[in-house]
């Protein structure tokens, strides 16, 4: 990872939590959740379905801190990996996405149904293996999300989630152009604290 990437993840996480801390909501009781994330992720790059097939499993773990009015901020770090075969050397290939995500989403408050929304920056870090080539490097962009919480009870710290993210990053290898966001369609389970 590049300094300049490092440094501005550091800032960012640095004026998140002053912000946090600074201007949470005293009168509310959640001050962050801790998730765990499961879905499907489709890269929106027609190509890569030709090498490695439609879609896959992503899964990871998220972090929120509650900012002031129903805002939270949230980091989210996850892995899509896929294997394929190559379109003209029929040779295997493999994929691995650790996509980092950082942003902002409004809670709507209730006692047992919470929908969100929200969006932020994304940083894709990208490793491709095959006999051809090995690939490595870091993509940035910036995604949207929609999701839902559902709560077992008013004050109960157990939460299932269920969300759509439409995410979008753009890099280039060699001189062409490849799209690594996609839409993520995912379900999870969060502990709120």
């Amino acid at each position: 990872m590049g300094l300049y990437v490092r440094r501005l993840i550091l800032t960012a996480a640095m004026v998140f939590a002053l912000m946090a801390s600074s201007f949470a909501d005293a009168t509310s009781k959640k001050q962050g959740t801790f998730e765990f994330s499961y879905g499907k992720y489709q890269i929106a790059d027609e190509r890569f379905d030709e090498v490695y097939k439609k879609g896959g499993s992503i899964q990871g773990i998220i972090l929120s801190s509650s900012l002031a009015f129903d805002f939270d901020f949230y980091a989210e770090i996850k892995a899509f990996y896929k294997t394929g075969t190559l379109t003209f050397t029929e040779e295997k290939t493999t994929l691995l996405l650790v996509p980092l995500s950082l942003g902002v989403r409004y809670v709507l408050p209730g006692n047992y149904i919470l929908p969100y929304a929200g969006g932020g920056a994304d940083f894709y870090f990208y490793y491709e293996n095959n006999p051809i080539a090995t690939t490595m490097n870091i993509a940035k962009g910036y995604h949207l999300l929609a999701g839902i919480f559902l709560q077992f009870g008013k004050n109960s710290p157990l939460r299932l989630s269920g969300r759509v993210k439409y995410t979008r990053v753009k890099t280039t290898e060699d001189g062409i152009a490849i799209e690594l966001g996609g839409f993520e369609y995912g379900a999870g389970i969060a502990i709120s604290f």
